[in-house]
C-alpha cells in the first residue's frame, strides 16, 4: 500500500520547524539593522576614498566626523595645509539621521574620532588607528568600522 500525502502530525511539524527559523532570521531582516549596515559600509567605502584621494591627489586629505544631532562626516582636501577641515574644502558629505539612514546614529562617546579628522598624509597613511561606532537609536545593535595604521577600513 502506497501513501500519498502527510499525515497531521508530518505537517505540524515542518510548520514548526519553519516557525522557529522564520523566527530566527526575522531580527535579522529589520530596517534597523539593514540600514546600519548600510551606513557602515558606506563609512569604510568613504575612508578608503579619503586615503585614495590623498595619494592620487598628493596632498592631505580627511575625513571630518560631526557629533552633534545624528552625526554625520565629510571628506575633504586640507589646501592649506593647517591639517584640519576649513569650510569650502570639502567634496563629499553624509549625514545620519535622515533619508534612508533616519535610524542610524553616531555614538560620541564610543567613537575614538570626537572632532578631530581622521587625516591621510599623501602617502594614505593616517595618523593614528581610529575606532567609528555606529549605534542605532532603537536598540542595542552597533556596527564598528575600524581602521588600520595601514589606513584601511574593515567592519566589526
Amino acid at each position: 500500500m502506497t501513501r500519498r500525502g502527510l499525515t497531521l502530525l508530518e505537517l505540524l511539524l515542518v510548520l514548526g520547524i519553519l516557525g522557529v527559523l522564520l523566527g530566527l532570521a526575522l531580527p535579522l531582516l529589520s530596517p534597523n539593522r539593514l540600514a546600519l549596515d548600510q551606513a557602515a559600509r558606506s563609512l569604510a567605502a568613504q575612508v578608503t576614498r579619503a586615503r585614495l584621494e590623498a595619494i592620487r591627489r598628493n596632498t592631505f586629505v580627511g575625513l571630518q566626523v560631526f557629533t552633534e544631532g545624528a552625526g554625520g562626516y565629510l571628506l575633504f582636501v586640507d589646501q592649506n595645509a593647517n591639517r584640519r577641515y576649513d569650510p569650502g574644502e570639502e567634496f563629499g558629505a553624509t549625514r545620519f539621521g535622515q533619508g534612508d539612514w533616519a535610524r542610524v546614529r553616531l555614538d560620541p562617546e564610543k567613537s575614538a574620532l570626537g572632532n578631530m579628522p581622521l587625516l591621510f598624509d599623501p602617502r594614505g597613511i593616517p595618523a593614528k588607528p581610529i575606532t567609528a561606532t555606529l549605534v542605532l537609536t532603537s536598540g542595542g545593535a552597533t556596527r564598528k568600522v575600524v581602521i588600520s595604521q595601514q589606513g584601511r577600513a574593515r567592519l566589526e
